[in-house]
């Protein structure tokens, strides 16, 4: 949880960065950016805390369905940074660098697919696939010269959308996770 809250913010301080506003509006973003991941962390570590609460069961069968969990997670994690990896290196030689946040955002949303199965979370699955959707569908059609004030438009649509549902699914999860823990 905090990892994804982490890379959201990452993805919004870029585009924030990378939209090079006046200084009101950057500071006022900035702030409410900061405001957002703070409150998102807060309300994590809260969770968290509740969840120090649960009765620790280790039965063979949990450690084993733990170790197979860490095993798979291990696996897609390494092919998700190769991917990136490999992408954004042949993207920036073949000297296309204005799809390499769209394919990295799409990479990334690819690595929630297999996530939702692993974990148990359905919600992965909608991540995963609304914003490979978009990432996919911007690439096919929107020109690579297009410019949404001084962003790139293909690499600003999907990178905003990213950000929207990440905090979408970063609020489902803490208020899911809040609701079941407070209940025990």
């Amino acid at each position: 949880m905090i990892w994804l809250i982490s890379v959201t913010f990452f993805f919004a301080l870029l585009d924030l960065y990378f939209a090079k506003l006046q200084l009101f509006p950057t500071v006022s973003i900035g702030i409410t950016l900061s405001l957002i991941t703070v409150i998102l962390f807060l309300l994590s570590i809260k969770m968290l805390g509740l969840a120090k609460k649960l009765p620790v069961e280790k039965s063979g069968e949990e450690l084993q369905r733990g170790s197979g969990m860490r095993k798979w997670f291990i696996l897609i994690l390494v092919l998700e940074i190769a991917g990136l990896n490999i992408a954004s290196i042949a993207l920036l030689k073949l000297n296309h660098f204005q799809y390499i946040v769209p394919v990295d955002i799409l990479i990334v949303s690819l690595h929630f697919i297999p996530l939702a199965r692993i974990f148990a979370m359905p919600i992965y699955y909608f991540l995963g696939i609304i914003v490979s959707v978009i990432a996919i569908l911007t690439m096919l059609w929107v020109p690579a010269s297009s410019q949404t004030g001084n962003l790139i438009t293909i690499a600003a649509i999907p990178s905003m959308c990213f950000i929207f549902l990440n905090w979408i699914t970063i609020i489902y999860i803490l208020r899911d996770g809040t609701k079941y823990l407070t209940k025990i």
